[in-house]
């Protein structure tokens, strides 16, 4: 089984925090022209799976998707399943930005098919919002969470950012205590992540305005008690989720997986990347499409991939992966269950990993013995 990742870059302003790529554009033909041109990739990777895998997942991020009408939307989904064995009850998601719905609504966006909706809050306050370039009412916001409660969405995520400029506790706790009330399935709290030598929009972002680490942390720490305290459990990486949320009931029996989207009930080993600056894995192989769109549009005129750049994962790259990935969904590690799936003895392979760690178990983050690792609540904050 396969995923598929379809970028959209577009979006009518610059958001200053972003990390991701993105063109601001107002212009309907240009948003055209790349359709086009993502249905020229859709068909051309198509062609490499001969052996028609399900598609399980689909995923279309930005940018902002929801730039895009009912029918453009509609359109590329009609392509995706011409194309691949589109699943019926797959998971099939979308990030919605509430100032971007003048054209579509959230029962369209069900009727197309899709059953997850990823919406961006950030914060509520008006100074907040003002810092970052992205005004969005609180009761737009709102809004869309209830529009997609009563159009049937399977999943409703809420995506806040801590430490954003000036954010304070008291403004972070506003803007918290709506989202709760709210009643999304889950909540995932993002920190924002100041690096302006290597994402030029946050070069706007003034770095005297940015709450102290400190504080970032009390927001974290007030969140996980209201959270919890609202019923929310912590699956893990700041994600929270209702009790009988698909995502919680698959880490209770073993089968969570982490990739490249997140947490998710289906392996990401095999996840095809569409459109400008994407970044797939196929087996132990990770690439990243061409980022700049000339260059993009120029390899699909010439029938070739898009890709720009790409590594093949080592055996030990690989090993560690695998190790990552056990600790972020299920906050234990077994060294047997290392050992029963690669030729390691995992002590002996991690010995300098393992010593470092003494450092985490004495400041309570991790546990230690013969058997296992285990992150502590603590260090699962962390």
């Amino acid at each position: 089984p396969i995923s598929l990742y379809v970028h959209i870059p577009f979006c009518r302003s610059l958001c200053f925090y972003w990390q991701f790529n993105q063109i601001i554009t107002d212009r309907n033909d240009s948003i055209s022209t790349y359709l086009d041109y993502l249905s020229r990739e859709i068909k051309l990777q198509a062609a490499f799976f001969r052996e028609d895998p399900k598609l399980e997942q689909l995923y279309f991020g930005g940018g902002t998707p929801t730039l895009l009408n009912d029918a453009q939307l509609g359109n590329i989904l009609k392509e995706i399943q011409q194309n691949f064995n589109l699943i019926k009850d797959g998971e099939f998601s979308i990030e919605i930005d509430s100032r971007q719905l003048s054209d579509l609504s959230m029962q369209a966006l069900k009727e197309i098919g899709f059953n997850r909706a990823i919406i961006g809050v950030q914060d509520f306050d008006d100074h907040v919002q003002q810092s970052v370039h992205r005004v969005q009412t609180e009761n737009a916001t709102l809004l869309a969470i209830r529009d997609a409660q009563q159009a049937g969405f399977k999943t409703i995520r809420t995506e806040l950012i801590y430490g954003l400029p000036k954010q304070t506790v008291e403004k972070f706790e506003y803007t918290l205590g709506k989202i709760i009330t709210a009643n999304p399935d889950q909540i995932n709290l993002l920190n924002y992540q100041h690096l302006p030598e290597k994402f030029k929009p946050q070069q706007n972002i003034n770095p005297e305005d940015l709450p102290a680490i400190e504080v970032g942390l009390e927001m974290l720490l007030f969140a996980i008690a209201r959270l919890t305290a609202a019923g929310y459990l912590h699956i893990g990486m700041n994600l929270f989720a209702k009790h009988d949320d698909q995502l919680i009931i698959a880490q209770r029996q073993g089968r969570l997986y982490y990739g490249l989207q997140g947490y998710s009930i289906y392996p990401d080993s095999y996840r095809v990347a569409l459109g400008v600056s994407g970044i797939g894995s196929i087996g132990p192989a990770l690439s990243q499409n061409d980022c700049d769109l000339l260059r993009y549009y120029s390899k699909l005129e010439h029938n070739i991939l898009p890709i720009r750049r790409g590594i093949e994962l080592t055996p030990d790259d690989l090993i560690r992966r695998s190790v990552m990935q056990a600790l972020i969904c299920h906050s234990v590690l077994s060294f047997e269950s290392v050992e029963a799936y690669f030729p390691i003895e995992f002590k002996n392979y991690f010995s300098t990993e393992l010593a470092k760690l003494s450092v985490y178990e004495q400041a309570g983050l991790v546990t230690l013995n013969d058997q296992e690792i285990t992150v502590t609540p603590k260090g699962q904050l962390l």
